[in-house]
């Protein structure tokens, strides 16, 4: 209705044009939907956010949405690792070799003034004084003086020995006191006079500096290496952030915008937007393809389009509600048993699998969702498949409750739930069966009635015989009723054997000929005598009110609301056929060839679908064999392949898309059944002369002539 109101808004232009075509309003109903569910799914993965600052009083217990890295916890056990870290140094060669040079340089400074004789001693001390970089007491002075060169040559051996291993231990700069001291010790064991000792002390204690250096680089790697060992701390999901009644500290509120709960300073998450973007684009385009693959009608027909879009996105809203409760409460079920339904099952299962993901993401990548989905899904839909009868619907909400309990006992036992988990989880997921059928059932009239679709439940409900339009047609036109009970029969076998829809076929059959309860003396199967009113009538008149009975039963299921596809079979089950009998009674008695053919043929439409042209079929074949003489097998099987070529020849079957190797097996099953039926009738010898009559005039063979003499 929006879509022809905006045509007929617009009407004769460009844009009319544009609105009005099935691509653009194709393309409206992918955008509505993308809208939708990116909407649904945003809206449940965005957790509830709070207007806080340090210092506030949390007003309720706020809850983790999801798991996530404790960042202040986890910051300051990085920050005790890093101290952990000792300092790194590393022993600097040089260093030891430059003070074992200036020792050696000091005494080689003694052994040149030592060896200048005739020169005064206090010239020789106070040229010793500048060439010695390092200030020693005056003892020390003399004693360097006063000393032979051999007992400085050992002198000078022990001070470089007891260095050099004190350097060798690696000085830092924190405890070169403590080297020092090490060094005094290593004197004291040495076999020197106390003078020389002291000296070789002052020498080695002025020269000795630290020879450790602080390594930046090697310290940075282990402080990083300490860092990187430390395990996050892990706030879960569904943890407790900060209790109710608690003051807000600078680590909650860090951690709660951490997790996106903060309403104030909240930035616009690009990476989630375009994440949940390519998801629903991505199922969308999924759907498209199998439908423009494999069912171009479904994707063709808005109506079934959106109903299964619809579908969908309550679905999701329902999932998106009934979360709070429990996410395995959530009816996919539903959704996939009406598509089945509906539609068809191959495209409930796409579906199933669409909202099987769909709600893991909206319960916040619970996974455990989507599996009980899928698998309560498959079941309901292999459940109604084959839907013919309404205890069928019970089964599927017993078979849904029995899978999903088996489903979540696997994950209890995989997850190590306790009993009671298990057992309170399992209890809501056989309430979801329960739910689901319940509610699948409760929307089926409403998407019939809105939607002008026709549900499998209906038409068994129209099957039962206690239908007030079916006892009219017992009691009014029992002969009707009789003929129609039989076409549906037939009609219900062919539809299976060329996978039409049996159980349309079958209600539609039962329905064809509703209209005769207007008239119903006026058709042989119903005249209880052997006076016929037809006698006493012009072919004409005869062929208005027999081809009226189209119009009457058009009158009829409108008044009693039949549905559309069993109101296009009563419509179309004689399309533009002729009638036979009548227009050459009418020839017969007007020789002037004014007898116009087109007044002697329904007014149709032909029959558009494969349960309308087999109803047409069956319609046709049953009324001739009642008429047949000794109706043996091999006559019977000649006389339905004679009339299905008579048929096809006549175009009748132009519009549906029944194909040669159909029509034969439809023939195969109509032989079958109607020989068995049939097979002991007696012949009705002015039946058949009338029928072969017609026959010779017309070309061809039509029951129409049973309308005389026969059932139609």
């Amino acid at each position: 209705m929006i879509f022809k109101g905006i045509k007929g808004f617009f009407s004769n232009t460009l844009l009319g044009r544009i609105l009005g075509s099935f691509v653009f309003q194709i393309a409206v109903i992918q955008v509505v939907v993308f809208l939708s569910v990116y909407t649904i799914i945003a809206t449940s993965i965005t957790p509830e956010r709070y207007d806080l600052k340090v210092g506030d009083i949390a007003p309720e217990d706020i809850i983790a949405p999801k798991d996530t890295i404790n960042l202040p916890a986890t910051r300051k056990l990085q920050e005790e690792a890093v101290k952990s870290v000792p300092k790194k140094f590393t022993q600097d060669s040089k260093i030891t070799e430059e003070v074992m040079a200036e020792i050696k340089e000091i005494f080689q400074s003694v052994y040149v003034l030592k060896k200048e004789s005739g020169r005064p001693e206090s010239k020789i001390l106070e040229e010793l004084k500048e060439k010695i970089d390092i200030e020693l007491t005056e003892e020390g002075y003399k004693t360097f003086f006063k000393t032979d060169p051999d007992d400085l040559k050992r002198l000078e051996e022990e001070t470089l020995k007891i260095t050099e291993e004190i350097l060798e231990g690696g000085i830092k700069e924190d405890n070169l006191d403590k080297a020092k001291t090490l060094l005094i010790e290593g004197f004291r064991s040495v076999k020197l006079p106390k003078e020389l000792k002291n000296l070789g002390e002052e020498i080695a204690i002025s020269l000795l500096r630290p020879n450790m250096v602080f390594d930046r680089v090697a310290t940075e790697q282990e402080q990083w290496e300490a860092i990187n060992s430390v395990i996050p701390v892990k706030i879960l999901k569904n943890e407790i952030i900060v209790q109710k009644g608690h003051k807000i500290t600078d680590e909650h509120l860090e951690i709660l915008k951490d997790l996106d709960l903060l309403a104030q300073g909240r930035i616009i998450n690009i990476k989630k937007i375009t994440g949940i973007s390519f998801l629903v684009i991505t199922f969308q385009a999924l759907v498209f393809i199998f439908l423009f693959l494999f069912y171009k009608d479904i994707l063709f027909n808005k109506k079934l389009l959106i109903l299964i879009y619809l579908i969908i996105l309550s679905n999701l809203l329902i999932a998106r509600g009934i979360f709070l409760i429990s996410g395995y409460l959530i009816p996919v079920a539903s959704g996939v048993i009406l598509i089945t339904i509906f539609v068809n099952p191959k495209v409930a299962m796409l579906i199933n699998l669409v909202l099987g993901i769909l709600i893991g993401i909206i319960t916040r990548n619970d996974f455990h969702y989507t599996l009980v989905a899928l698998v309560g899904g498959t079941v309901g839909m292999f459940s109604v498949s084959r839907l013919q009868q309404r205890s069928d619907l019970t089964r599927a909400g017993f078979m849904i409750a029995i899978a999903n309990a088996v489903v979540i006992l696997g994950i209890g036992c995989m997850e190590n739930y306790t009993y009671l988990d298990v057992f309170r989880k399992g209890l809501w997921g056989i309430i979801n069966g329960v739910f689901s059928v319940v509610l699948a059932i409760g929307l089926l009239p409403f998407i019939e009635n809105a939607f002008g679709v026709t549900s499998a439940v209906k038409l068994i409900e129209l099957s039962n015989p206690n239908q007030p339009l079916l006892k009219r047609l017992l009691v009014e036109a029992p002969g009707t009723y009789h003929h129609s009970i039989i076409v549906g029969n037939l009609a219900e076998a062919a539809a299976e054997a060329v996978g039409g829809n049996s159980l349309l076929a079958r209600v539609g059959a039962t329905y064809h000929d509703i209209g005769k309860i207007k008239r119903p003396y006026f058709f042989i199967e119903n005249q209880l005598t052997s006076e016929n009113p037809h006698d006493k009538l012009t072919p004409s008149l005869s062929s208005l009110i027999i081809t009226s009975h189209i119009k009457d039963g058009l009158e009829l299921a409108k008044a009693y609301k039949l549905p559309g596809p069993v109101v296009d079979i009563i419509k179309q089950h004689h399309g533009t056929s002729l009638l036979t009998y009548f227009y050459h009674k009418a020839k017969e008695q007007d020789s002037s060839e004014s007898v116009a053919e087109s007044s002697f043929r329904y007014e149709g439409p032909k029959p558009k679908t494969k349960e309308a042209a087999i109803v047409m079929l069956a319609d046709s074949v049953e009324a001739a064999i009642r008429s047949l003489s000794k109706p043996t097998a091999g006559r019977i099987e000649g006389l339905v392949r004679e009339i299905i070529k008579d048929r096809l020849n006549d175009d009748q079957l132009n519009a549906c898309d029944l194909t040669l190797k159909d029509l034969d097996n439809i023939a195969a099953i109509f032989s079958k059944i109607l020989a068995g039926i049939f097979h002991s009738r007696i012949e009705y010898p002015k039946a058949i002369k009338e029928f072969e009559r017609g026959k010779l005039k017309n070309g061809g063979t039509d029951n129409e002539s049973t309308e005389y003499s026969g059932s139609n």
